[in-house]
């Protein structure tokens, strides 16, 4: 478990540090939504840390949101940064969703049961 939440939170420090970093060079509205889309996960990556902990209710809707943002940052940048390449958005894309989907598995398996907190 602590494996996990390490990466979700070094994933969060890149996505919006990057964010941040490319939000003066945006100059189509593609940029911007990727730009948007990686704050947005950076952010996402925190929540799933915190509902692990806290506000487990929530977990669900922020783990999938969390999925979608990762997989939709990896699948864009590839496309509105430099010459647009469809097959490697298409490979992004895949390798960020079965990242995602081994990580909401793992964290469903690691944090059922195993921390008591009161929502």
């Amino acid at each position: 478990l602590i494996c996990i939440l390490l990466f979700l939170l070094m994933l969060a420090w890149w996505t919006i540090d990057g964010g941040l970093r490319q939000i003066s060079h945006t100059s189509t509205f593609g940029q911007q939504v990727e730009t948007i889309e990686q704050l947005a996960c950076g952010l996402l990556s925190l929540l799933t840390i915190f509902t692990t902990f806290l506000w487990r209710k929530w977990a669900l809707p922020v783990r999938a949101a969390w999925a979608i943002s990762l997989v939709a940052t990896a699948s864009l940048s590839s496309l509105v940064w430099g010459p647009p390449m469809p097959f490697i958005a298409l490979v992004f894309g895949a390798v960020a969703l079965m990242a995602a989907l081994i990580i909401l598995w793992s964290l469903k398996r690691l944090s059922n049961g195993t921390i008591n907190t009161s929502d």
